[in-house]
């Protein structure tokens, strides 16, 4: 294994801003050991060879020199973009490469600028140099999820026509000019093949009159001595079809539901009972699970002015309840994507020289769909299930690993004890390259 040192660092700053007989502007430059050699590899640099000098501002403090703006942000050249797939910038692969310009001066001292062709020419700081562009990212959408499944008995004629729908994901947004995502996320499109069920409907007819319990029973009760008081009430239901055939109530079992009660219970008003107008229609909910709704009635006639009737403890003449809670559900739809691996943001400096290539294996995050569904089984927006509509899970992409080899063994006896002869040294595979690694150079089998 050979030595192995950093890259250079930047130049410091100059150490002075013009120069004269005695002292120079000076600046420096290091770089460091990041691990030492191998038995039989190439040796570290001395250490005189880590650190290195230059001159710098080497106009005189007495005469003419050259003064620069800050350079302007980094712009596309149509040029250089056209030339990107073939450019390196210090040996790394860049994502783009574009220009930079700034301003020259001419200064004099304590007199401020003066014209360009007074200072020398050779020494003149560029005015346009190139930098990197931001990579360009773009959108990444997960697949279209599978359509959701239409229904597979038939369908009631007043029914809202039946969909089904299909989704996808945002995984990534577009970054610095990069294919923005698309506009659809969602599609939706009616069932097809869906048959119309038979309209089955129950046909009620009014209540009969209230019937009180029988003279019999009641003349063994004291104190009563009207017809009034609890009683029964019954009415007729029937099963039609199209709504003017009457047909047997089985079939209105079948697709109608379950049949209306027949009989409730009712009531004949005594004449010193509280009466009241039947209860009104309950109010509008306005959310689901967190609202309540309430319902009225009022005294009719004389129970108005009855004191007893007034009591809103035992008569209530407000109610009120829970509103009814929808419940949603949440499941896993379609595969998992591909693994992506979490990159951190990096910030592009304006004194940048060279750009690290984007992460390929390592520590990632896969993704995959999660549909909301209603008590109806039909597809709703992600919120409802309180989630961004996708579940995320770690995962991880195996790094290249190359071919290691062991050291290099001593070097063997000389073949001979005079003359010329040979020595041997050999080195053994010690691990085979794998996920794509450096393969191992061809080796001696005899070794």
């Amino acid at each position: 294994m050979d030595c192995v040192v950093t890259e250079w660092s930047q130049w410091s700053p100059c150490s002075q801003s013009c120069s004269n007989k005695n002292s120079e502007g000076r600046q420096s430059r290091t770089r460091s050991v990041l691990a030492l050699p191998g038995q039989g590899g190439k040796p570290c640099p001395p250490p005189l060879s880590l650190q290195e000098y230059r001159l710098c501002n080497e106009h005189s403090c007495n005469q003419l020199y050259w003064e620069t703006s800050a350079w302007s942000l980094c712009s596309e050249n149509a040029l250089l973009t056209t030339l990107n797939t073939t450019i390196n910038w210090n040996n790394k692969a860049t994502c783009g490469v574009g220009v930079q310009t700034r301003r020259v001066f001419c200064l004099k001292n304590n007199s401020g600028q003066v014209p360009a062709k007074r200072c020398p020419e050779s020494i003149k700081p560029e005015t346009v140099r190139s930098c990197l562009l931001p990579c360009k990212k773009d959108c990444v959408v997960t697949p279209f999820s599978e359509w959701t499944r239409c229904p597979t008995i038939c369908q009631h004629g007043n029914a809202t026509a039946k969909k089904q729908s299909r989704y996808r994901i945002i995984v990534q947004d577009a970054l610095n000019g990069g294919t923005e995502c698309p506009d659809t996320l969602f599609e939706e499109r009616e069932c097809e093949g869906i048959s119309l069920c038979p309209t089955y409907s129950w046909k009620i007819h009014k209540w009969g009159q209230c019937l009180l319990v029988p003279d019999s029973v009641r003349q063994g009760v004291l104190g009563i001595n009207e017809a009034c008081g609890p009683g029964l009430q019954s009415r007729v239901v029937t099963c039609t079809l199209e709504g003017n055939h009457s047909v047997d109530a089985s079939e209105c079992l079948k697709w109608a539901g379950p049949m209306p009660s027949l009989v409730q219970d009712c009531s004949v008003p005594c004449k010193d009972d509280c009466m009241f107008t039947p209860w009104s229609k309950f109010t509008a909910c306005t959310s689901d699970c967190e609202s309540t709704r309430t319902r009225r009635r009022t005294l009719t006639g004389r129970s108005k002015k009855r004191e007893k009737c007034q009591n809103t403890e035992v008569y209530p003449q407000l109610e009120t309840e829970l509103c009814p809670c929808v419940i949603f559900t949440s499941q896993p739809y379609g595969n998992w994507s591909e693994c992506i691996i979490v990159v951190g943001r990096t910030e592009l400096q304006l004194e940048m020289r060279f750009q690290r290539h984007a992460k390929e294996c390592g520590e990632g995050v896969r993704f995959r769909a999660l549909a909301c569904y209603d008590k109806t089984g039909r597809v709703v927006d992600p919120s409802r299930c309180n989630h961004s509509g996708y579940v995320e899970q770690p995962c991880t992409v195996p790094c290249p690993f190359d071919c290691k080899l062991s050291d290099w063994s001593d070097w063997s006896p000389c073949s001979s004890s005079c003359g010329t002869g040979a020595k041997i040294r050999s080195r053994w595979l010690k691990e085979k390259p794998y996920n794509g690694g450096r393969p191992c150079p061809k080796l001696d089998p005899k070794n």
